[in-house]
């Protein structure tokens, strides 16, 4: 379906602001007057969440519900909300409300650019803890080395593409965990894909608490996502 768009959101344990989120969305892209849904790729939360989100889908049909009862994993539930799309283009944004509904139309208007394309938002001003700030600068200079990156922030959630350019890049993308953007910008290099940055508000999260990136766990999940790039360049 032409110029059709689908917003994919991995989602887990976001009682506190997925019902914001979801509405400040469905507002920027009814103003923007685009043929949409939004993917909830909801991910055997623990709290509220299925059921905030079976409200939201029953007020509004183009809310749809891509519930897991068992845990995908982020990576998992960004590849399922993707493929369960029969939108032409694709946009990937986490659900914790950091990823700013006004910065959209400066995407879709360069939606022309997406042929061999992906457009990728640049956090000039990062609104997350100061240990994961250098973790992922630490982080950012294997990427560079690895797949010859010049990105400014080759991690940022607010990715938008083609969805038929995703089917080239997906095979190596299971070998990473948490860091799912880092391993996705280095396959769309190794395919040649041109990463199109554009500035973008980064907020503070809505409900304040990361469900992932707990300060004990940064150390594990950095070794881990290491090994996937490596995995991902070699493999």
């Amino acid at each position: 379906m032409s110029d059709s768009l689908s917003v994919c959101l991995p989602i887990y344990n976001e009682a506190k602001s997925i019902k914001k989120v979801i509405e400040d969305w469905v507002n920027c892209l009814e103003k923007l007057s685009i043929n949409y849904n939004i993917i909830c790729s909801e991910d055997g939360s623990t709290d509220e969440t299925p059921i905030i989100i079976k409200e939201l889908c029953l007020k509004n049909d183009k809310i749809i519900n891509n519930h897991s009862a068992s845990k995908r994993g982020y990576t998992g539930a960004v590849i399922s909300g993707v493929e369960m799309s029969n939108s032409e283009f694709i946009l990937c944004i986490d659900s914790d409300g950091q990823c700013d509904p006004d910065d959209f139309p400066k995407f879709w208007n360069n939606r022309d650019k997406l042929d061999n394309n992906f457009l990728v938002g640049n956090r000039f001003s990062r609104k997350d803890g100061v240990f994961r700030i250098l973790i992922s600068k630490l982080f950012k200079i294997l990427h560079s080395f690895l797949f010859n990156c010049k990105l400014n922030d080759p991690s940022c959630p607010y990715v938008f593409f083609k969805k038929d350019n995703f089917k080239d890049i997906k095979n190596k993308l299971d070998y990473m965990s948490e860091g799912f953007w880092w391993g996705f910008t280095g396959c769309c290099l190794l395919k040649n894909f041109n990463l199109i940055e554009i500035d973008i508000n980064h907020k503070k999260r809505i409900d304040g608490n990361t469900n992932v990136y707990k300060f004990h766990k940064i150390p594990a999940i950095a070794l881990r996502n290491a090994i996937g790039l490596i995995k991902i360049k070699f493999n």
